[in-house]
């Protein structure tokens, strides 16, 4: 599965940190913090208050005076103090008082005592930004746990930091706000995962590049006696019903509990561990001290607990809960939907995605699934429903939550029969064990375990697998699939490319094998039985497979495809909505000897990553966005002399079928002009046909969910001549997207060998499923059209066929669904906000729902009559634009005049410059308003094209641009309105580079630069001259990119076609606005309104850049003036990375030194992996003041740094006083002054393994260690690094090793 995450943050309240609501926010968010606590207050007449002991300083200068224990680290870096006290669980604070706005203050705790390799969390706060930080040194690299936060600053730059540790459970608080919380997503919804939790260590401090006081610096240890953690939270009701209680788990912030839309109020019923603890209730501002009659509204209501105890010294410990309580909408609106599935599982409320933990034990299917309560992907959960049939579903509580290590992305589950694991007991039988994956900082796999048949689930805290002991160290280490043969456990995983696991306990294990070339998502491995022994199939993430043996080389276990699978795949299914495909867990495999494989049942998501699944929701207007895909029993058949997978559906299907209203064909002749379905009616059914064709029939299938003008439908195909089987959904209703349009299609599909074709349909509200060719060929697409869209035909072209064709309506798979008798609402397929020019028209329509009441509409302008006129026609409305202006146009029900769908007609002006008569807006919300074109969208690729071939082979494009996010093409050599292929130039948000590639095509062209980035929301003036062989290409009238095409390169070859082509502007993910718009000439024209194409257009998305970064801020070029004799007195600002100030020189002259980059002060503004490469002003790098009559701007100039591979320049033993070696490598200074760092690490094992490690700093390049074993070889490596412009280390490559003897 993939990720995509906007972040959600409580915002704190000052005082009781009171949770008022969730709100997305993006970059750092600001938290207004408490005023420093009485204990800052309070002078250390004792000097030093602390209950650490036997402190440890590790560099800078650390004494203990009156007021705390002070310490100066300005310009040292990271300057310890260690204690010798160490603690599990507790609560440890300290106050902090800053002396200097500069450097951080730092608590360190569960530390291993180890500089050389330091494994320990830390929680910070900087004294210059005050933004804070928590995160974790996992062999000594630093993982962030959190982004950073940004605290109020204090008037007196006293702070207290404390940290609650508990399990795995780390909450982190500045002044008594929260500030992190492992687990809680309200607070941060980025991935911030980690590897095994630490669970105990020493406590400790540590100052960075400050100068600071320390005081009150205390720990209580947190047990059973003192614990703020509760035993359990429940929900309950007075005025409602409870759903499934949900899994309380105690070391966890987050858990779910849906309650039925009766429930108007509810009541936490909380049971503490600790009687003397103090439970608040928090939610929507107001505070409940009995937790009861809590009032919810419809949808998620995020309820905060806090339970606090009084720990010694003053101090308390707080442990922060949040319990959803999801209410349900009224049962009337469930499984009544426009778009519900009625015969496929879909989530009830919210997200869901790749199917998780399939499994069958003890006579019921478990269906485990990524989940998060809205209907955009987040952070993820699993759900968890039953079935005894895989057809009828129970809805069961949320199973698994984010936590420490990550959220809960795909995995497996498998019945540990015989407690293989040892999980369950000693002599106790097994039960079910799952494979997760943790996503956060790299992906890991973790266990969990259920001794109940999977209504409950506990966590180990061991992570069995990780990315970074992997042999590939590919941080994609994701959806493990585990299987049991020849008795023992192993797993395939991927998320990137694929390798092969053993284990024989579940808990350990070993790599068997690594596919460096075969990427996949979600794979699967399984056996099936054939005439040739067992055969195995791969399957790539339901998109495509393999088949071929898993067997033993060289003592090792691989998958070994057949012959006909070495360089090419399957089709697993050639519709875009079907992916992630997992197996049902059912029982051992068995051994190659003495097979034991069972029917072996697949299940997929009905969706795709492509660009539209997030959309889906919002476009149809729903409050759940995840539907699966028919169940299907898979199998192999041979077929020109190899195995091709086969997937059937299951035959428990045949049980919806409603044989009583059966429509049956037998031996029909259909010709072209059929009207064989007239009289056909239905959203939900079943199509069992097979065609015998004439010799000379072209294409035989069916139109499905088609209107009566037959203007909307969706058409499975298949194309005799070429063998070709398609689904044509570009027609289909409620279009989400550009790769939503896109007809799908599979060649090859062969015909039975009598010449007969099949097609086996499933139509349902808002899917169509089509089999084929013996079930080797399979489609699946979700289609949205108008429901009253229920028509069908039979679609023959060429000679008539004969045909037996049967249709079953099918029976809905949800019991509990309630019958609509009155109407519900008033839709329509058209947007509810359109956008008009003074003069356009535009037809609207609607429907009543449910689709069996009356549909007649009436309609009224509302609102701004004077703005539009309507006409009514046939129940819709035509909408003519009078004047500039905002309407609202209403459609109402007849039969239920309350029941209504509001349009809201905005008319705007078009007055956008421009001598390009007409457009085509192939995708996307392009919009004029007065002289401004604009149109923004997310992960999806807009274009608006000249409709005309407008670019001669010598023509100038111009116009004005601005943008601050998302990638923005400009297409100048297009062969249609369809960009595919066409030659553009790309923008990138934070870069200085222009991007001249072909839209859909791997690679760059070429690359040019400009001075700076243009992505600051400002017009910036953009110039293509193209030629007959050439392009060039100025912004801001400074050339950035010239290239001459060459005929002969497979890049360029198509360019020489372009006679005559079309030009357009493109966007992904992002907003962008243009004004005047010329091509050659000048002489304006309104464009007129933009049309959408008739035909499909077919883009993909770009390739996407790498390392986007905040722009500088961009200077606009102007000539500088002739310095006088008497320079002006001027002011220079001097502005780093995304424009952040870092100073300003008041009262300076031409002429004057400018001041280099410091590290220390200016970090926040320094580029991370980039070294600051001088002060840019009108493009140039300057050292000196420029000569101005006004104040100017200066940015910095970052060049990225190259570190390179380190070499050992000697190494040799070391003898007489203290055994070991003595390592040298070579100094040096690059050109930028930056000095050469080294970081030294020696092991027993080549392979580096428990490696031991030493940073001998910027100017020590000699590395002696004694101590060690003499004899005994160790090997050596040295790795060299630079401090980059945020003062934080960048690091190369590890030298050769080298092996030395310690003498």
């Amino acid at each position: 599965m993939r990720k995509v995450s906007p972040r959600l943050v409580a915002i704190m309240m000052a005082g009781a940190v009171t949770v008022t609501s969730i709100t997305p926010v993006t970059g750092y968010q600001t938290i207004t913090v408490n005023a420093a606590t009485d204990s800052q207050e309070k002078e250390a007449a004792q000097g030093y208050q602390t209950n650490l002991t036997g402190f440890d300083y590790k560099k800078g200068d650390w004494k203990e005076t009156k007021d705390g224990l002070y310490s100066n680290a300005v310009d040292k870096g990271d300057c310890f103090a260690f204690s010798k006290t160490t603690a599990k669980n507790f609560v440890y604070s300290t106050d902090v008082t800053f002396k200097r706005n500069q450097g951080a203050a730092t608590l360190i705790f569960r530390f291993n005592n180890n500089l050389d390799n330091k494994e320990c969390y830390a929680v910070n706060i900087d004294g210059g930004s005050h933004k804070c930080k928590l995160w974790r040194w996992q062999e000594n690299s630093d993982y962030q746990l959190i982004d950073e936060k940004e605290v109020k600053a204090t008037d007196d730059e006293k702070y207290t930091l404390k940290v609650v540790a508990y399990d795995s459970w780390i909450s982190y608080y500045v002044n008594d706000t929260l500030i992190a919380s492992t687990g809680d997503y309200t607070l941060q919804k980025d991935d911030k995962g980690q590897s095994t939790v630490l669970t105990e260590g020493s406590l400790g401090l540590l100052n960075w590049n400050g100068e600071m006081t320390f005081q009150n610096t205390y720990y209580t240890e947190l047990n059973d006696q003192n614990t703020p953690e509760l035993k359990n939270i429940s929900v309950s009701s007075s005025t409602g019903d409870v759903e499934k209680a949900a899994q309380f788990t105690s070391t966890e912030p987050i858990m779910i509990q849906y309650v039925k839309n009766n429930a108007e109020t509810v009541d936490l019923n909380i049971e503490k561990k600790n009687k003397n603890a103090d439970v608040q209730v928090e939610y929507d501002g107001k505070t409940y001290n009995d937790g009861k009659n809590i009032p919810v509204k419809v949808g998620k209501n995020y309820i905060t607990v806090k339970s606090t105890v009084q720990g010694e010294n003053g101090q308390t410990a707080t442990l922060t809960y949040r319990v959803n309580v999801h209410r349900r909408a009224a049962d009337k609106t469930y499984y009544n939907e426009a778009y519900r599935n009625q015969y496929h599982y879909s989530v009830k409320d919210g997200w869901g995605n790749d199917l998780n933990g399939l499994v069958k034990y003890k006579g019921t299917y478990h269906m485990f699934y990524q989940f998060y309560d809205d209907t955009k992907w987040g952070p993820m959960h699993w759900a968890h429903a039953t079935s005894k049939d895989l057809i009828h579903w129970e809805e069961q509580p949320i199973a698994l939550y984010p936590d420490a290590n990550g959220a809960m992305f795909s995995g497996c589950i498998v019945a540990d029969e015989k407690n293989t694991s040892g999980l369950f007991g000693d002599g106790n039988e097994g039960g079910l064990v799952a494979l997760i994956t943790a996503d956060g900082n790299g992906q890991r796999i973790k266990v969990a375990y259920s001794t109940d048949e999977g209504k409950t689930w506990k966590k180990t805290n061991k992570i069995v697998a990780d990315w970074s002991k992997d042999p590939l160290n590919n941080r994609d280490f994701r959806d493990p699939k585990v299987f049991r043969w020849e008795n023992k456990w192993f797993m395939v995983i991927a998320g990137g490319p694929l390798r092969i696991y053993s284990s024989d306990n579940l808990t350990d294990w070993k790599c068997e094998s690594t596919y460096a070339d075969l990427h996949t998502e979600c794979p699967d491995l399984y056996p099936i039985e054939t005439k040739d022994g067992v055969k195995w199939v791969l399957s790539r993430g339901g998109r495509f497979y393999k088949v071929g043996d898993f067997k033993q080389v060289d003592g090792k276990w691989k998958f070994v495809a057949d012959e006909a699978y070495k360089n090419s795949d399957g089709v697993m299914n050639f519709g875009k909505d079907s992916y992630a495909a997992m197996t049902y867990y059912v029982q051992n495999f068995g051994t190659q000897e003495n097979p034991t494989i069972p029917e072996i049942i697949e299940g997929n998501w009905m969706n795709t990553w492509d660009d539209y699944c997030n959309k889906v929701a919002d476009t149809v207007g729903q409050n759940f966005n995840g539907t699966y895909n028919l169940n299907l029993k898979v199998g192999l058949k041979q077929e020109n002399g190899k195995y091709v997978l086969t997937q059937t559906p299951i035959s428990e299907y045949e049980s919806l079928r409603d044989a009583e209203n059966k429509i049956s064909y037998k031996d029909v002749t259909i010709s072209e002009d059929n009207d064989l379905l007239k009289d056909f009616a239905k959203d939900t059914y079943e199509i069992v046909a097979k065609f015998k064709p004439s010799e000379k029939t072209k294409k035989v299938g069916f139109r499905l969910r088609k209107n009566q003008n037959d203007t909307e439908y969706t058409d499975v195909i298949y194309d005799l001549e070429n063998e070709k089987l398609s689904i044509d959904r570009s027609k289909s209703g409620k279009i989400i997207s550009q790769e939503f349009k896109k007809i799908n299609e599979q060649s090859n599909v062969k015909k039975n060998e009598d010449g007969s074709v099949e097609l086996h349909i499933y139509v349902d509200k808002a899917s169509v499923e089509v089999f084929s060719s013996n079930n080797t060929a399979a489609g699946a697409n979700q289609i949205f059209p108008t429901p009253t869209s229920l028509g069908a035909s039979v679609l023959v072209e060429g000679d008539p066929v004969k045909a037996d064709i049967d249709i079953y309506p099918m029976k809905s798979i949800w019991t509990d669904k309630e019958e609509l008798t009155d109407v519900e609402s008033v839709g329509s397929m058209q947007n509810e906000n359109q956008i008009l020019y003074a003069g356009d028209s535009v037809e609207l329509s609607a429907y009543v729902f449910p689709i069996s009441m009356d549909q007649t509409i009436t309609w009224d302008v509302t609102e701004g009559k004077d703005v539009v006129s309507i006409k009514e026609s046939d129940g819709k409305a035509v909408v003519t634009a009078l004047k500039s202006g905002k309407a609202t146009v209403t459609a109402s029900s007849k039969s239920d005049p309350s029941k209504k769908k509001i349009f809201t007609i905005n008319v705007k002006e078009n007055n956008f410059k421009t001598n390009i008569k007409k457009f085509v807006n192939v995708s996307g919300n392009w919009t004029i308003d007065g002289e401004v074109l604009s149109d923004s969208n997310q992960s999806a690729n807009d274009f608006y094209m000249s409709e005309d071939a407008v670019v001669n082979e010598k023509s100038t494009i111009e116009a004005d641009m601005s943008f601050e996010k998302g990638l923005v093409n400009l297409i100048f050599a297009s062969k249609s309105t369809d960009p595919n292929g066409a030659y553009c130039l790309q923008f990138v948000p934070g870069s200085n580079k222009v991007r001249l590639f072909r839209m859909y095509k791997d690679g760059d062209i070429a690359v040019g630069e400009m001075s700076s980035s243009i992505s600051d929301g400002a017009y910036h003036h953009v110039k293509i001259e193209k030629e007959a062989n050439a392009v060039k290409v100025y912004v801001d009238d400074k050339e950035c990119l010239n290239y001459t095409f060459d005929a002969n390169k497979e890049s360029d070859k198509d360019f020489f076609d372009i006679k005559t082509g079309y030009m357009g502007l493109g966007l992904w993910d992002g907003a962008v606005s243009f004004k005047n718009l010329y091509v050659d000439k000048k002489e304006e024209t309104k464009p007129s309104e933009p049309t959408k194409p008739s035909e499909p257009i077919k883009p993909s998305e770009p390739t996407k850049p790498s390392e986007p970064t905040k722009p500088s801020e961009p200077i606009k070029p102007s000539e500088p003036p002739k310095p006088s004799e008497t320079p002006k007195t001027i002011s220079v600002t001097l502005k780093g990375n995304g424009g952040k100030t870092v100073t300003t020189i008041n009262k300076t002259k031409a002429g004057t030194k400018l001041p280099g980059w410091n590290k220390t002060k200016y970090k926040t503004a320094g580029k991370k992996g980039y070294v600051f490469a001088g002060w840019t002003y009108q493009g140039k790098v300057v050292n000196k003041v420029p000569a101005s009559d006004k104040n100017i701007v200066l940015t910095a100039k970052f060049v990225k740094i190259k570190v390179g591979t380190a070499k050992l320049s000697s190494l040799k033993g070391k003898s007489g006083k203290g055994t070991g070696f003595v390592a040298k490598s070579i100094k040096y200074t690059n050109k930028y002054g930056e000095k050469r760092g080294f970081r030294f690490r020696y092991s027993t094992s080549k392979k580096m393994k428990s490696a031991k490690y030493k940073t001998t700093g910027l100017a020590k390049n000699v590395y002696t260690k004694t101590g060690l074993k003499k004899g005994k070889k160790y090997y050596v490596q040295v790795r060299y690094y630079y401090y980059d412009s945020t003062n934080q280390k960048v690091y190369g490559a590890y030298s050769n090793a080298k092996s030395v003897k310690a003498n």
